[in-house]
């Protein structure tokens, strides 16, 4: 019968209780069971397969076991007292129980799994299930829930599709309904047995469908993959040749998942077993976590700062590879936050930027930081307010304000619009020769100007070269002395002051000169923010 004559054929060709019940195309919580549940839902299948399919015991005739035997010299595993439990020895995993028969307990010796290389085996086990514990209580992530990211070996994904093709060989009338799903199934089977576990140990709770706030990703390898992956040289031998060739478009592998993925489904069962008759063979190893790393999502950390220093740069300042001033407003601000969140990196982003001998007065320039994998991201207001004072604490080169968390929807405001803003500026000139404050008069009756703006020659090593239409929408200026006056005005973003001031060799035009008919140069400059908003 169908349903018998199938489970037998796995259980010899080497498959563990789990991986059985996934071929017969289970997919209920028994897959997440104890043996007890498992062997009771494969007795279920198998009837079931049974039943459904009595009618054609040609089935049976199809592969004749001794024959089949002989023809593809099935690899038994090694002998071992039966009475061990299965898998391995730490006590987890499946262990057979008296009510299992006794062909199962043969076939269960502490193999490793033909099909998941023992990631349902050793990967469900006490010894696993330690390391991921352990790799979450570690990394101190507050994070009050988690979820569980796999990445698993090239030869599992090839092994499944082998011993599918070999199933079908033996018995065309098996349902396939489980084979697309098969290998996401091993995946959600795994993190379902060792999720909960794993909950239970660091106190989070954990999450079985899509989840970013906090991962735990795990890089399960087999050390025999790649002698496994080799037999793609035959089966898709032009393909995968190409790829050697090509070595550094493929340097981080020849025999990618995908790739082999891809190339295996498009290859009849009937060609693949041209090149691979007999089945796999038995790992003589379960595989390994090479790797666990936990990953908090995002934290953004916002607010304004005020910059009263005209000898301090936005971010640090490097010409040549050499240092030119010793802090900037950007690690100010940065040293005692990232003490408090502990990320893994931190990304600074600002609307705009003031050069390095400009102020940033008014409310104060928006800015941004994202902490990168952070270990701490709850933070009421008092802490907040609490990190703020001792920043202002700490320096009277820069003043923080309205330091909040925010959502990353709500900084695309910091980079969007920034040419449509308008900025508000103070420059304190100087005409040498002496002026008539008089003079100053006509700039408040100069309507609208729109200057054209050859990019500046002090940026010009930076900048690409280009001719920028700016608007300056009022001016107004009052006098200082003889010599001495300020000028107030509100312009479109991204327009340089400096160069509008002094003219640039002319490459600002109209400048405040031509229009004052004086020759002006500027003293200081100053640029207030008066955006109540955060971004």
């Amino acid at each position: 019968m169908l349903g018998t004559d199938s489970l037998k054929f796995l259980e010899d060709i080497g498959c563990c209780r789990r991986c059985i019940l996934v071929y017969l195309g289970v997919r209920t919580d028994a897959l997440y069971g104890g043996l007890a549940a498992i062997n009771s839902a494969i007795r279920e299948a198998t009837e079931e397969l049974n039943t459904s399919k009595e009618e054609i015991d040609n089935c049976s005739k199809d592969c004749n076991n001794s024959e089949y035997e002989e023809n593809h010299k099935l690899k038994k595993t090694v002998t071992q007292d039966p009475n061990e439990t299965c898998m391995n020895t730490d006590g987890g995993g499946i262990v057979p129980d008296n009510g299992t028969p006794a062909h199962v307990i043969k076939k269960q010796k502490c193999a490793v799994c033909l099909t998941c290389i023992g990631l349902l085996q050793w990967g469900c086990s006490a010894d696993a299930v330690k390391l991921l514990n352990d790799s979450v209580s570690q990394a101190g992530h507050d994070a009050e829930c988690f979820t569980l990211a796999l990445s698993f070996p090239v030869s599992l994904s090839l092994r499944v599709h082998w011993v599918w093709a070999l199933l079908l060989q033996a018995y065309p009338h098996f349902p396939t309904k489980g084979r697309d799903d098969h290998v996401g199934t091993i995946k959600d089977v795994w993190k379902n047995v060792v999720g909960p576990q794993v909950a239970e140990v660091v106190g989070k709770t954990f999450i079985v469908g899509p989840y970013q706030d906090f991962v735990l990703n795990v890089t399960s390898t087999y050390i025999h993959d790649l002698e496994d992956c080799k037999i793609m040289d035959q089966l898709c031998g032009s393909i995968f040749a190409a790829r050697q060739k090509q070595h550094r478009k493929y340097s981080n592998g020849i025999y990618s998942k995908q790739a082999v993925d891809t190339a295996i489904k498009k290859l009849p069962d009937q060609e693949f077993l041209k090149v691979c008759p007999s089945p796999p063979s038995i790992p003589d190893e379960a595989v390994s976590f090479s790797s666990l790393q936990c990953q908090q999502a995002p934290l953004y950390m916002a607010g304004r700062y005020n910059k009263y220093s005209r000898d301090l740069p936005q971010t640090p300042w490097f010409v040549e590879g050499e240092r030119k001033l010793q802090s900037s407003v950007q690690e100010l601000l940065c040293e005692r936050l990232s003490q408090a969140v502990c990320a893994d990196d931190v990304k600074f982003s600002s609307s705009g930027r003031e050069d390095v001998d400009v102020r940033c007065l008014g409310n104060g320039r928006p800015f941004v930081f994202e902490f990168i994998n952070p270990c701490r991201s709850k933070f009421s207001r008092a802490d907040l307010i609490k990190l703020q004072n001792l920043i202002n604490g700490s320096t009277s080169l820069i003043h923080l304000r309205d330091l909040q968390i925010v959502d990353r929807k709500d900084i695309k405001n910091l980079k969007e619009g920034e040419e449509e803003k308008t900025k508000a500026y103070c420059a304190l000139c100087v005409s040498r020769k002496g002026y008539n404050p008089a003079i100053l008069e006509r700039l408040t009756t100069v309507p609208e100007l729109t200057l054209q703006q050859k990019t500046p020659l002090r940026v010009l090593h930076r900048r690409p070269l280009a001719t920028r239409p700016r608007v300056i929408h009022s001016m107004k200026a009052s006098p200082v002395d003889d010599n001495f006056f300020k000028l107030h005005l509100t312009t479109q973003a991204g327009t340089y002051i400096k160069e509008f001031v002094h003219g640039d060799f002319g490459r600002t035009s109209p400048d405040l000169g031509s229009i004052l008919g004086l020759e002006v140069d500027i003293v200081a400059l100053d640029v207030e923010v008066r955006n109540n908003n955060i971004t």
